[in-house]
């Protein structure tokens, strides 16, 4: 279903008329007893109506929602206290595979044969399994934390090969993440030059004043979860910013790609995480190698270099605090470091009769939660590739990396295929963010957080399906070649 196609069917019609006449019954109901508290609520309906109504008419419109929301949702819980909204992701991609399920038939059907498609299926299995390891007894704990490492992943990879087939799919998707990033990025500028805003105070003041106020300084979490999660996503769009400045373009679209790239390197500088250095530096690393421009990799490979030694065997700038952050990311000694380390080292001791690890659920807030009293309480993960580890053992650890090496190979033999030089930046460009984000993965555990949840595997199944997106399209930015 793409988003020309005919917009309403008879039953979609039926249907939506049905949810508008039931959201004027209730609003009428609520506003003749005067409740006006409630009644001012019940006035978003007509927007949640609008909503469904539209991925009801064409679940395009879903998915490209789940990546608009997937940025600011998390932010609005600071404005909103206690409201469902991370449960409105359920909703929504729930929804738009229903929406997408009416509308499968023998031609788009067969987009599903590709491996990437395959793969998840697996390791959603895998993980379902996980709902009987004997080593944890809450199954509603399973629910909520599968979410996040599988569940949504079996509903965007299918969506993503039946709905973003076409090229402008990828130029959309592009574009989203650019523009995010920039107002991410400004709003994390505006948090540390001109202050917080009330609620973000007041989320401070309620406990995350602990981990973003280090030493007097304020570390920007722009309306993301946290520091760290604002930091990468913010070096990931910049990273992409980059490999369209450096595309085949015209000079005034390479202008303002750059300007963004310089615009969410600042933000990621705001945040003093020490992770968004890794997406960086290992995306340009995989960019330099996948362009195989002798011209341009020695020159880029030398300045990267440059760069490393500055961060690694100087203290020039350490006064700034965001300088000193992230300098101290390439310090073997650093104590944040050897902390996580002597984690790691009673993780492995624990794990080593839980080949299948403790249970899906049962680490860090989760474990908190439905397991106050179990040893994993007290030992934070601290990164995806070790929450994975744990809660799946070694042996979901192994599946799930090979998962990930799968989609890292197959990413180089379509790309090698593409032909087209506008589709060929695109692709790069979401392939060196996606394995600068595999990278920070290993300190964090951002690859399962949003927005780059998201982003992540809707990247990795347009890289195992690039050959969708090959046809060039008449475009003026293009240079002429």
């Amino acid at each position: 279903m793409r988003p020309n196609a005919k917009a309403y069917s008879s039953n979609d019609t039926f249907v939506i008329a049905g949810l508008m006449l039931m959201t004027g019954v209730i609003m009428a109901g609520v506003l003749a007893v005067g409740d006006l508290g409630i009644g001012s609520l019940v006035a978003f309906l007509p927007v949640l109506v609008g909503l469904i109504a539209l991925i009801i008419s064409n679940p395009y419109y879903g998915l490209m929602f789940y990546v608009h929301y997937s940025f600011f949702f998390i932010g609005l819980n600071r404005y909103v206290v206690g409201a469902p909204l991370g449960l409105s992701i359920d909703a929504v991609l729930f929804l738009t595979t229903l929406s997408m399920i009416f509308r499968l038939h023998k031609d788009n059907i067969k987009r599903l044969n590709n491996g990437f498609f395959y793969t998840t299926a697996l390791w959603f299995l895998y993980t379902l399994s996980e709902a009987f390891n004997p080593e944890a007894d809450n199954l509603v704990a399973w629910v909520y934390a599968v979410r996040g490492i599988s569940f949504y992943a079996i509903q965007t990879v299918p969506l993503t090969l039946l709905l973003f087939d076409k090229k402008e799919h990828l130029d959309r998707l592009i574009k989203t993440i650019i523009i995010w990033g920039v107002i991410s990025s400004v709003w994390g500028w505006k948090q540390i030059n001109i202050g917080l805003d009330p609620f973000e105070q007041g989320w401070l003041d309620s406990g995350g004043k602990i981990t973003h106020v280090l030493a007097g300084q304020l570390r920007a979490f722009s309306f993301y979860s946290d520091a760290g999660q604002f930091g990468v996503t913010a070096a990931y769009v910049a990273f992409i910013s980059l490999m369209m400045a450096l595309g085949p373009y015209k000079l005034s679209h390479k202008f303002w790609y750059g300007v963004a790239f310089f615009v969410c390197l600042i933000g990621m500088s705001t945040s003093g995480s020490r992770g968004p250095v890794f997406v960086i530096f290992f995306g340009s690393v995989t960019y330099l190698l996948l362009i195989r421009n002798f011209r341009i990799l020695i020159p880029g490979i030398l300045l990267t270099l440059v760069v490393f030694a500055f961060l690694k065997f100087t203290f020039i700038g350490n006064s700034n605090y965001q300088l000193y952050r992230i300098r101290t990311a390439l310090d073997p000694k650093e104590a944040s470091l050897l902390v996580r380390l002597s984690n790691q080292d009673k993780l492995r001791e624990y794990l080593k009769t839980r080949p299948f690890g403790a249970g899906i659920g049962t680490t860090d807030s989760w474990a908190a939660r439905y397991y106050p009293s179990s040893f994993l309480v007290d030992v934070p993960t601290d990164s995806w590739f070790v929450k994975i580890w744990v809660e799946n053992g070694v042996v979901g650890l192994t599946f799930y990396a090979l998962s990930l090496a799968f989609v890292m190979v197959m990413g180089v033999v379509k790309l090698r295929k593409v032909k087209d030089r506008d589709t060929k930046q695109k692709l790069i460009a979401l392939y060196g963010g996606f394995l600068g984000i595999v990278t920070a993965s290993f300190g964090n555990p951002v690859f399962g957080q949003a927005p780059l949840g998201a982003l992540m595997y809707i990247s990795m199944t347009m890289l195992a399906a690039a050959e969708l997106y090959d046809k060039p399209i008449s475009k003026p930015e293009l240079l002429k070649q």
